[in-house]
């Protein structure tokens, strides 16, 4: 699936052209970051519909997203989505593909920015690729419409089938437990400590965390947008064994997906340090997420 790069190229493009006429934007790239300062737009219940939709009276008056089919099997053709808006429009909305089941904005697979027409009516060609979300014969989704400038939700298409032939019923029975293992979790981790860190010849380290969300090693599936998310702690001056009271950070992750976490030791010209290394955690995220994890 493509990566949404030239999205957030184009984003980033549109906040420089316009600064003040465009002070903040709604977007598959800045979600994650807004459920991780517990905004209220981004958390489960995902953004408001625009009003304006809801308030109209016949289906030609309103919003409408559709796809060129309904049944896509992977490898044989590719979808085309059409955008037909009522409402207000601008050059950095977007459009996001999610499992049919999805509730919360931020958890989306793949997103697309529909360019800088800026026009009601449109469409794109959206191609699927085999990957961690279509590990099933069938899999089930939609396409959302948002607005980028509001958030507002404009339109949602109706269910699109996805089949994968490269995945027999056999296979998927097989699989049937591990379901879960390929749907996007948001998970918020808090209060966390170090103990025993190295300390220097003169003197106690200043650490903090730097952590990660990669793909497992033994997963077999390749990158996708939300690895590499990153959050930092603050830095705690002068211990080795910290504690990190009263922060949170946020995460979205599949089960099979890593968790990073890297202590290092604060850089300082005053006291130079050869290693500010000091040490590492790896945990999937499953394990993470399956109960207590030992300190």
């Amino acid at each position: 699936m493509a990566s949404g790069g030239h999205a957030r190229e184009h984003l980033l493009a549109v906040r420089r052209r316009t600064p003040h006429a465009r002070p903040y934007t709604v977007g598959p790239d800045n979600l994650r970051s807004l459920s991780m300062q517990g905004a209220p737009e981004a958390a489960g219940m995902g953004l408001q519909r625009a009003n304006s939709d809801t308030d109209l009276v016949t289906s030609e008056s309103r919003s409408s997203l559709t796809a060129s089919t309904y049944q896509l099997t992977l490898g044989h053709g590719h979808l085309v989505i059409f955008w037909d808006i009522k409402e207000e429009v601008d050059a950095t909305d977007w459009i996001g593909l999610y499992h049919i089941d999805e509730t919360c904005v931020a958890n989306v697979w793949d997103s697309k920015n529909r360019g800088i027409n800026g026009t009601q009516k449109g469409q794109i060609v959206w191609r699927l690729e085999p990957g961690p979300y279509f590990m099933e014969p069938e899999t089930k989704v939609c396409f959302k419409y948002y607005h980028g400038v509001s958030g507002a939700l404009r339109a949602t298409t109706p269910c699109i089938t996805v089949k994968n032939p490269g995945v027999s019923v056999r296979q998927a029975e097989d699989q049937a437990g591990s379901e879960h293992c390929r749907k996007l979790v948001s998970f918020t981790l808090s209060v966390i400590r170090a103990m025993g860190l190295k300390k220097g010849m003169f003197f106690n380290p200043d650490p903090y965390l730097k952590m990660s969300i990669q793909p497992g090693k033994r997963s077999g599936l390749p990158k996708f947008t939300h690895h590499g998310q990153e959050r930092r702690s603050s830095i705690i001056a002068n211990t080795t064994n910290p504690v990190w009271h009263g922060e949170k950070y946020t995460f979205v992750a599949l089960m099979t997906d890593v968790l990073e976490i890297e202590v290092k030791d604060k850089f300082a010209k005053s006291r130079p340090i050869i290693k500010r290394f000091l040490g590492q955690l790896i945990i999937p995220v499953q394990r993470l997420l399956e109960g207590p994890t030992a300190e």
